[in-house]
């Protein structure tokens, strides 16, 4: 059943996005390397497994629940080895979204970054792919937060911060995960689906965690979004 999707008759003064599989198409290089971590604790799990149950998630929450599912026990210098070999990854193979710095320069709204992913890693990698600049500053990571996404903390923060009402808000997220935080938040959402990524959500798993509609393309974003300001409804 979906749940009940929002849309205000407010403007929206802030859009906010996730970084990883909506502005940088991270996701499979950093699946594929927490998996090939794991197999080396004797936990074999297929990227589209792991994908369903950890998309959004920040690795040492996926690892502490495989740890209890397992019945074993991950040491955190094993998990920050992990973390240090996908930022290195990333930093050396990593490419932005089709479309992205075209759509950032068209949308005259204020924008923010809102990831489980550590500050410093979406520090290193917006700048290294000449993204920060679009942001002004406003990139907020699970790290600011008590819980991290599904729950709706870190949206919560962000909009508070910039003094922007929940209502006003509209998140762009391509994982259920993220769908939901933001649900909870209040904020309207956009469901992202990355074509490249083979892992990538379905349309109705995002839907169904609260997603007003889904895109496929970059591209498309500032006429949805323009076509949410003239034909605000309630649904």
């Amino acid at each position: 059943m979906l749940r009940s999707q929002l849309l205000s008759r407010q403007p929206i003064r802030l859009i906010i996005f996730e970084c990883d599989g909506v502005l940088l198409d991270s996701l499979e290089s950093s699946h594929s390397i927490e998996i090939e971590a794991l197999k080396a604790l004797n936990i074999d799990i297929n990227s589209q497994e792991y994908r369903k149950q950890f998309a959004g998630v920040p690795i040492e929450s996926a690892f502490n629940v495989i740890a209890r599912d397992y019945g074993i026990y991950i040491p955190a210098p094993f998990i920050r080895h992990v973390k240090e070999k996908i930022v290195n990854a990333q930093e050396q193979g990593i490419e932005v979204i089709y479309h992205v710095h075209e759509i950032l320069q068209k949308i005259n709204i204020c924008k923010a970054v809102a990831s489980n992913s550590p500050f410093s890693r979406l520090l290193t990698l917006l700048t290294l792919k000449n993204l920060i600049h679009f942001f002004d500053g406003h990139i907020y990571s699970a790290d600011m937060v008590k819980n991290p996404k599904p729950a709706p903390d870190l949206y919560l923060y962000a909009a508070k911060n910039l003094l922007v009402p929940v209502g006003e808000c509209l998140v762009i997220e391509d994982s259920a995960t993220g769908v939901e935080a933001a649900h909870q938040a209040g904020m309207n959402v956009l469901g992202f689906i990355n074509a490249k990524s083979p892992s990538s959500e379905s349309k109705q798993e995002l839907l169904e965690a609260g997603a007003l509609q889904v895109f496929c393309t970059m591209k498309k974003l500032p006429e949805i979004i323009n076509s949410l300001r003239k034909t605000p409804r309630n649904c």
